[in-house]
């Protein structure tokens, strides 16, 4: 079964109007949209337990917890992994963020986003005379206790001291793609998500299309 750490990030593409416009309309791009974090494997049900996001309708749902093979197999995803952080404080990342319970899902940020998008255009107008591809740093962020799916990654942990985007920063795909460039974290896996790929501890593999580049825990 692959291996996937405690804290570790698994990044999916997402169809429709909003995903297309986040690999589109942002700098740098990427076409991973959904992000869910791992908390921990369930031996007794032989899968992974992971926290995410997600709305259904207008104000409904929030964060939830599933298993992910259960729901993702079989789905193209990145994992992601923190660099230079030890395996125990990646493994309370997930259990930090667990203390806040039900929380709903981010739409006044959605909202909040959207508002500010004329005024970011704007100003990058009069700075950089030019039109060019938004930012997450463009955007004015302050974190609460409603989150995207994306913020669920960084909350996690930032109550463990550690920003994998910068704080003020908004935490969209294209902020996560920016620390994946600059080493803030690593990819661990990139491929169809399945059980039976092995993931060897500090090596590098391939199955099939399917690449496993570690496998700490």
């Amino acid at each position: 079964m692959l291996k996937i750490p405690p804290g570790a990030c698994v990044a999916t593409k997402k169809k429709g109007i909003p995903g297309w416009f986040l690999e589109n309309f942002f700098s740098p791009r990427t076409d991973r949209v959904h992000h869910v974090l791992i908390r921990g494997y369930v031996p007794e049900i032989g899968d992974y337990e992971f926290i995410e996001s997600i709305h259904i309708g207008l104000f409904g749902k929030g964060i939830r917890h599933g298993y992910l093979f259960a729901e993702y197999e079989g789905v193209d995803v990145e994992i992601y992994t923190v660099n230079s952080i030890d395996p125990t404080t990646a493994k309370r990342a997930p259990l930090e963020l667990m203390r806040f319970g039900k929380s709903p899902y981010d739409f006044f940020l959605v909202i909040s986003v959207l508002a500010q998008i004329p005024w970011v255009i704007i100003k990058n107008l009069i700075k950089e005379r030019r039109f060019r591809k938004l930012q997450a740093e463009d955007f004015r962020y302050k974190p609460d206790t409603s989150f995207l799916c994306t913020e669920v990654y960084w909350h996690a942990y930032h109550l463990v001291g550690v920003d994998i985007v910068p704080s003020g920063v908004l935490p969209f795909p294209s902020a996560y793609k920016e620390a994946l460039d600059k080493g803030v974290i690593q990819l661990y896996y990139k491929g169809i998500l399945r059980r039976d790929i092995d993931a060897i501890p500090k090596n590098t593999g391939a199955a099939a299309n399917n690449t496993v580049l570690s496998a700490d825990g």
